[in-house]
């Protein structure tokens, strides 16, 4: 018996035995021969919409509810009631594509929004130091590395990158982001000069009026450091004192006083980040002798609007 095959049926088989033959394949590509099937707007009832997202499979969200979706050509129709403004987000398996929200207006004659999607690569970070973050020049945190060969995902094409490590000097390298693909970065990070700033509050007033009830201490560090902090009463007697460790940036510390009679206080901060020791002195005046009675405006006023909101219901039964 013999077999006649047609010139479509024998493309149809090379490519199924091709795609048999091969380790990896996108299914994307698969569905890609031949013609898309086409939508017809006219055929479509009013108020409808073809949400077209190029990722087949991919879920669609309007206004943030699930709305279905995309078949094998990365397509959904979508009916409303009526015209108006909407907001579309679509979540892919696949990684290395991202979507933003999109805003779209709805109109009684069916029509096509297509809605932008970001390509992705990976850039795989070598370093001397860790953690490091990686910005976009517009600020946008890409990711952070702990560790070497750790990657990020960012957008394609020439990417003018920002790599931070907390007390090292920024770097800025340009990368070609390639889609799905790895693109290998090594970087060098150069400490910065260690700097130390103490700001401290001119007074506190620890009476429980819920107004400057505690001294709030800040410490500023251009790095990571150790050291350890002391509070000096007005006769040079240590009444608080706490080894402390910070980052590069900002910590804050409170202290409430409690006990402690009132006077002008002394708070010293002694940090080393491995390599320069700095010290920090400042002062403080504890006074509990003005009371704001802050505490029970705040507590009147709630008692008050939940009197308010209680009355409110109560008319409306």
């Amino acid at each position: 018996m013999k077999i006649r095959l047609s010139k479509i049926s024998l493309v149809f088989l090379l490519l199924l035995v091709t795609s048999f033959g091969l380790a990896e394949i996108s299914f994307q590509i698969i569905i890609g021969f031949g013609n898309v099937p086409a939508i017809s707007l006219g055929d479509l009832p009013d108020y409808s919409v073809v949400i077209y997202t190029d990722e087949p499979f991919s879920a669609v969200y309007i206004d943030g509810t699930y709305a279905g979706t995309t078949d094998s050509f990365g397509r959904l129709v979508v009916r409303f009631s009526t015209e108006g403004y909407h907001t579309v987000w679509v979540v892919t398996s696949n990684k290395y594509v991202i979507y933003d929200r999109y805003y779209f207006r709805v109109e009684k004659t069916p029509r096509i929004v297509y809605v932008p999607s970001t390509r992705l690569g990976e850039v795989t970070v070598f370093s001397n130091v860790y953690p490091v973050s990686v910005y976009t020049t517009s600020g946008k945190l890409l990711g952070t590395v702990e560790k070497n060969g750790e990657k990020v995902l960012a957008p394609l094409g020439n990417q003018e990158l920002i790599f931070t490590c907390p007390g090292f000097a920024d770097q800025k390298q340009t990368v070609n982001v390639l889609y799905a693909k790895e693109t290998p970065v090594w970087l060098e990070f150069k400490p910065v000069p260690f700097k130390l700033e103490l700001v401290v509050m001119d007074k506190f007033s620890p009476n429980g009026d819920w107004h400057e009830d505690e001294c709030v201490i800040k410490i500023y560090s251009s790095r990571p450091a150790t050291g350890s902090i002391q509070i000096l009463d007005p006769s040079g007697i240590i009444v608080y004192e706490k080894s402390i460790k910070v980052g590069a940036g900002t910590t804050q510390i409170n202290w409430d006083g409690q006990g402690k009679a009132d006077g002008l206080y002394t708070v010293k901060v002694l940090l080393s980040d491995g390599i320069a020791t700095e010290e920090r002195v400042a002062q403080t005046s504890l006074d509990r002798s003005v009371y704001t009675y802050k505490k029970e405006i705040v507590i009147g006023t709630i008692i008050g609007m939940m009197l308010f909101i209680g009355y409110m219901i109560w008319s409306s039964m």
